[in-house]
């Protein structure tokens, strides 16, 4: 009688825990689908600020200079503009595929 307890003790735990387990997994996937387009704002943040960058300088050196892109300064930006570029769609490709997770 108690081996026969025992083992249904054990069998109930054992369900419970494949649960719980479940319950974690699901959880874990849940929060790095929400966390990937925070992560794609934040790639995206230092290239917003070079485009701002870009953009004041070709404002300021507009009656000054025919050719902005001339100027060193907007030619460091947009070259590194050009490095982050397959970061941010890498991480765009990323987060749309994780957003066609169906429950």
């Amino acid at each position: 009688m108690i081996g026969k307890i025992k083992r249904d003790y054990d069998t109930g735990l054992e369900k419970t825990h494949r649960v719980a387990q479940l319950f974690a997994e699901r959880e874990q996937v849940e929060l790095s689908v929400f966390n990937l387009p925070c992560r794609a704002g934040e790639v995206k943040r230092p290239k917003n600020e070079l485009l701002r960058q870009v953009g004041e300088e070709v404002y300021a050196v507009r009656g000054k200079d025919k050719q902005g892109f001339a100027n060193k300064d907007v030619a460091a930006a947009l070259r590194e503009i050009e490095q982050l570029e397959p970061e941010i769609q890498a991480t765009i490709r990323k987060t749309s595929g994780n957003s066609k997770i169906v429950a």
